[in-house]
């Protein structure tokens, strides 16, 4: 739907939204152009450890105490709504970083990496006693959620960083992964090559981390959680991962998702280490890539998931030209996290792309007919699926 007044639905995981431009006779006219209205999607699942219960409050949270420090986040207000008070956040008009012309592939302008590493800095800045208060651990992204596993607990989450790691490689084994394939899913790694005891031998690992002081986390630094306004300043969107933890873990986590090239990865490192100070940057260099190990089985665990759901809920019947043009993304995909959580899982060898779309095309075709009331046919051959 787009019409002057209203723009959406905007693209999002876990949430529907909307821009809605507002009337001058607004309340909120005089701070906001639009505002973003969301409504929570039925049914998604969340894959990351959470802090805090909802966006809006660690955006509220830092508003009234951080806003000096962190002067390009959303701004919320809160109006009473027929006697409920009610968050709104103000939308940000701008470009992701991912669509800015000027950068080449992975490699990101320079006046833009220079303002992601003021947002590091100022991250540090915030002290966690005044927000953690507010939140605990969550599980899944909600306190009515009710987990069916073993949950980090909140003391294992500010025992220090060793224990920081512990808890986002429990809470990613057994919560994000092996509940929800005992609640709707076929054991698909085992299937992938990578068997239950790789990932047991994983979470067993209990490397010794440097103790860092704990810091606000953003927990999500990609570029399409970057707005660039018309005045080329960067704001940061999206804080519903937002975590009290070790610092380092939100370097780890974005230069996961960023994959910058080598040479410009390096000289953020630097800088990161230098505007966070020596406390929060201590034995850096010697955890990142504890850190990194985790994020490439993090993102197998999750894109194992994602791939299975979208291929569930896929109008495409197994078989036909476009299941197959919808296999071949999902094996690419796959295969490409399969390869990179080989070293850390202690994986000898990663299948081959037609053997993965192998292990999909048979657990899709499986699937639906046991949605349709069919009996499931035999595991997959291994070879991958032909096309029509």
């Amino acid at each position: 739907m787009e019409t002057d007044l209203v723009e959406g639905p905007l693209k999002g995981y876990h949430h529907q939204t909307y821009a809605v431009r507002l009337d001058p006779a607004s309340p909120f006219a005089k701070d906001f152009g639009r505002l973003k209205l969301r409504e929570p999607r039925e049914g998604v699942y969340w894959y990351d450890m959470r802090w805090f219960p909802s966006e809006d409050l660690v955006l509220r949270l830092l508003d009234d105490h951080y806003r000096d420090r962190l002067p390009h986040i959303p701004h919320v207000r809160n109006l009473n709504v027929q006697g409920q008070w009610t968050a709104f956040l103000g939308f940000i008009e701008g470009v992701t970083l991912d669509r800015m012309p000027g950068s080449r592939g992975a490699r990101v302008a320079e006046k833009y990496v220079g303002q992601i590493v003021e947002l590091f800095r100022s991250l540090v800045a915030v002290d966690p006693r005044l927000l953690e208060t507010f939140g605990g651990p969550f599980p899944c992204g909600c306190e009515q959620h009710e987990a069916t596993g073993p949950q980090p607990t909140r003391a294992a989450v500010q025992g220090g960083s060793t224990a920081f790691l512990r808890g986002l490689t429990h809470f990613t084994v057994r919560h994000a992964y092996e509940d929800r394939q005992r609640a709707s899913l076929h054991d698909l790694l085992t299937e992938l090559g990578v068997p239950r005891s790789a990932l047991a031998a994983f979470e067993r690992r209990r490397p010794q981390l440097t103790d860092r002081p704990r810091a606000l986390l953003h927990g999500d630094l990609h570029r399409k959680n970057f707005i660039v306004d018309p005045d080329g300043a960067l704001w940061t969107i999206d804080w519903e991962l937002a975590l009290i933890g070790d610092p380092l873990y939100d370097l780890a986590t974005h230069l996961h998702l960023m994959a910058y090239p080598e040479d410009q990865e390096e000289n953020l490192i630097g800088r990161w280490e230098k505007a966070v100070g020596e406390d929060a940057a201590a034995g850096a260099r010697e955890d990142l890539p504890h850190y990194r190990a985790y994020k490439r089985v993090q993102s197998l665990c999750t894109d194992v998931i994602r791939a299975a759901t979208r291929l569930l809920e896929s109008p495409d019947v197994p078989g036909t030209r476009a299941a197959y043009t919808r296999l071949r993304g999902t094996s690419a995909l796959v295969g490409k996290v399969l390869d990179a959580a080989r070293e850390p899982l202690g994986v000898e060898k990663a299948p081959s792309r037609p053997a993965v779309e192998g292990v999909f095309h048979d657990w899709w075709r499986q699937a639906r007919e046991a949605a349709h009331g069919g009996t499931p046919a035999t595991t997959h051959s291994g070879q991958g699926s032909s096309g029509p």
